[in-house]
């Protein structure tokens, strides 16, 4: 019974999921339509469909989409990476702790945003500009929950590892990264998230390609379509990617699901 009823309760909540959307959408187009708000200023949503359609066809939005991927992944490597390695680093060697730690924490205090001009004054406008403040917003969650998840590793784990004789790599490997992989997972699902949210705001800045592209000219022709299609592009994708990244977890964290009711 209760089984069913948990059942029956999340099926509505993805009904609601759907719904609360869709009635959004029509008291949107309803408000325009009546004239109770000027398209110049709310564009409908029939108009943004059109043209995110033209847009499609022309070829313009995979281009762009392409663009702005690109220099995502580009930029989570970067930052991702030197978070990850520095985030291990520091949980083993209390001494490399003492000298990273609390500068971390101080530069992370700096709104990533704050970069920007000191980044275009050192290295422009170029793509690599864009890549290193994509890198800022991947690194520090990165560094954060590597850190949090390789010195949560439980003692019996490190007797263990004794035990077998582990050394270097295979310590490294067998233990420490499988035991802080939940963490290391949450710093790679925020990193992602913000390199998609970082890469939008690079190219406000400056750019000829990219999402945040076709942002800053429909502001600059005075398109709102433009501009709106733009904002529902990072929304859909940034969910879409929030989305796989979270199925993924669940497959590579498997072993962690409850068997028979108890916690793993």
């Amino acid at each position: 019974m209760a089984k069913r009823f948990l059942q029956r309760l999340g099926l509505k909540d993805k009904l609601l999921a759907i719904i609360v959307p869709l009635l959004v959408l029509a008291a949107w187009q309803g408000a325009v339509s009546q004239k109770l708000c000027s398209e110049l200023i709310l564009t409908p949503p029939l108009t943004l469909l059109n043209t995110l359609l033209e847009l499609a066809q022309s070829g313009d939005l995979t281009l762009n989409i392409l663009a702005s991927l690109k220099r995502v992944m580009i930029g989570f490597l970067l930052g991702g990476t030197s978070g990850f390695v520095i985030g291990i680093l520091m949980a083993l060697s209390p001494f490399l702790n003492r000298i990273f730690g609390p500068l971390i924490k101080a530069l992370q205090q700096v709104p990533e945003f704050a970069w920007m001009p000191l980044i275009i004054m050192f290295l422009g406008i170029d793509e690599f500009a864009k890549y290193f403040f994509v890198a800022i917003g991947a690194f520090y969650p990165m560094v954060l929950n590597t850190y949090q998840g390789v010195s949560g590793v439980p003692e019996k784990y490190h007797e263990l590892a004794r035990v077998f004789d582990y050394k270097s790599f295979r310590y490294l490997f067998k233990v420490i990264i499988p035991s802080a992989l939940p963490s290391i997972i949450t710093g790679i699902r925020l990193s992602l998230g913000l390199s998609w949210m970082f890469v939008v705001g690079a190219e406000l800045f400056g750019s000829d390609s990219g999402v945040g592209y076709l942002m800053t000219w429909g502001r600059a022709v005075f398109q709102i379509d433009l501009v709106m299609a733009g904002l529902i592009l990072v929304g859909v994708i940034g969910f879409a990617m929030n989305f796989l990244l979270e199925r993924a977890e669940k497959q590579f964290l498997l072993w962690r699901e409850p068997v028979d009711g108890r916690p793993a």
